[in-house]
């Protein structure tokens, strides 16, 4: 399915799915409660530390969006955003409102293998 929006409707899926994965390399005993699992995973390779800009050179990026919502009948309309400049939410090195601890990253699922 082709969907032209990404951002959270196709993270919390994705991300949902993890400790699926994480279950599955534990020989499928269950994880149980996630969050103490999280927590001691925090700082290590198990997570991707997401930050708003991570150059640090104030990057911004060009949005394009269909006026209507739907398709681009009725034209396009286009905006600059420069990242941790749009909303009162930054995603900031270390533990944030934004990302939590990160984004697993490779060695999420790993760190769960027996």
């Amino acid at each position: 399915m082709w969907c032209r929006r990404r951002g959270i409707s196709l993270a919390a899926p994705v991300v949902a799915g993890v400790p699926a994965l994480a279950q599955e390399a534990r020989g499928g005993w269950a994880i149980g409660f996630a969050n103490p699992a999280i927590h001691a995973r925090y700082g290590s390779k198990a997570y991707h530390d997401v930050t708003d800009d991570p150059t640090g050179r104030g990057l911004s990026v060009a949005h394009v969006d269909h006026v209507n919502g739907y398709d681009a009948t009725d034209g396009l309309t286009t905006s600059v955003r420069t990242l941790g400049r749009d909303s009162s939410l930054r995603a900031v090195r270390g533990y944030d409102d934004v990302t939590w601890v990160g984004s697993p990253a490779g060695g999420y699922v790993e760190s769960y293998r027996r």
